[in-house]
């Protein structure tokens, strides 16, 4: 045995150097080949102008000017700002929205969030404070988010004024 700095450490022998190891053992979920979900995080501070479209859950607390689309779980914190509809299987809803707010399966709508538009949702479930202005459609089938295909940009013209 060796000392260093008063702790202890066994000296390392040929025969352990050559002692077997034990072959590392994947877990089924951790096969490289499958794909797993993501969490994606929009800042507070952020402000993104454009729809954005994830395969997994999605945290938003900056701004996002565009529609919102999610194949999961959206979480909209309390200092968030959405300027487009959202599109989830599962939502929470803790900021502002300006749009359409629809989940396939449930939504929550927290105290401090405030919904100036449509909520299409299979489950609902309202926390007491919140404010919303629009209408409800609550049960039944609620289409589930699939994901949308990508189109290619559309080129615009758009007029420029001449100077006289």
């Amino acid at each position: 045995m060796a000392t260093m700095f008063g702790s202890t450490q066994k000296k390392m022998t040929a025969s352990d150097a050559a002692a077997p190891v034990a072959p590392a053992v994947l877990r089924k979920d951790a096969e490289p080949d499958v794909p797993r979900p993501t969490m994606n995080l929009i800042t507070e501070g952020t402000v993104i102008e454009g729809n954005i479209v994830a395969d997994g859950d999605l945290i938003v607390e900056g701004t996002v000017r565009g529609d919102v689309t999610t194949r999961t779980r959206l979480i909209v914190g309390p200092a968030s700002v959405v300027e487009g509809n959202i599109f989830a299987e599962q939502a929470e809803v803790a900021g502002r929205v300006r749009g359409t707010v629809q989940a396939s399966g449930l939504l929550i709508i927290k105290a401090s969030s405030v919904i100036d538009g449509d909520v299409i949702t299979k489950n609902l479930n309202v926390e007491s404070g919140s404010t919303f202005n629009g209408r409800f459609q609550v049960g039944g089938k609620v289409e589930s988010v699939a994901k949308p295909a990508v189109e290619a940009p559309k080129k615009e013209s758009i007029p420029v004024a001449a100077k006289a």
